[in-house]
């Protein structure tokens, strides 16, 4: 891991953040002084943030893909969610700044992160560029984002029939024009993510498929029913 001084590069897809929606890029140097924003880059498989650490910092994925997961009961890694380039991620623990970490992020390619002080937002401290309020609207949106994200995943995780898991999780997805969706993940971290076996998703996505309820083009499902 290694700072990055100049952001600049980055402002196609620092423009596109939810966290910044409605703010003027002329804006974003005092902007970024409020938060406090650190740029940093991380070789793959290194870990931006460890199981049991305090977690102080929210982070925008400027490139790359970050990995987010935590251990269970059982010592299994349970993969919560990917994050690729202009995603957000730790928001909500970011505003705690908890002291002993319940997630570990972990770099799955080279990346490169901003990250930020989201307790400014909720502090007496005075951003001078007048776009406090505007950070705080953004950031009460993408926290109840958050919490339908939570809900999907907990409803995902009370189904006891595995096709029910899959069928849950394809529904929350957008298809594109050709009825396609697109899923975020390999094979191995769907399993992880819906908290099943991955051979046993791989033999149920194969009986869907010769039940003619979805077909399967790689990364890309549709629902045939």
């Amino acid at each position: 891991m290694h700072t990055v001084t100049n952001y600049e590069e980055f402002l196609p897809v620092i423009s596109k953040t939810k966290l910044l929606n409605n703010i003027p890029v002329e804006h974003y140097p005092r902007v970024f002084q409020f938060l406090e924003a650190t740029v940093r880059f991380y070789e793959k498989d290194e870990f931006i943030q460890r199981l049991g650490e305090p977690l102080l910092y929210s982070g925008i994925v400027l490139d790359g893909t970050i990995e987010g997961s935590f251990i269970s009961e059982s010592y299994n890694k349970i993969n919560m969610n990917h994050f690729h380039t202009g995603r957000s991620f730790a928001e909500s623990l970011a505003c705690v700044q908890t002291s002993h970490s319940p997630i570990q992020l972990k770099a799955l390619t080279n990346c490169t992160v901003m990250l930020l002080n989201l307790k400014q937002i909720l502090s007496d401290s005075k951003c001078d560029c007048s776009h406090q309020q505007t950070l705080s609207v953004n950031l009460i949106k993408i926290l109840a984002s958050q919490n339908v994200f939570s809900n999907l995943k907990l409803r995902i995780a009370n189904q006891k029939v595995l096709r029910d898991r899959i069928l849950i999780y394809l529904h929350s997805l957008i298809p594109d024009s050709n009825g396609y969706i697109h899923v975020p993940f390999t094979q191995t971290a769907l399993a992880e993510f819906l908290g099943v076996n991955r051979s046993a998703l791989s033999r149920e996505l194969g009986n869907m498929q010769n039940e003619e309820l979805i077909s399967v083009d790689g990364k890309k499902i549709k629902l045939l029913f």
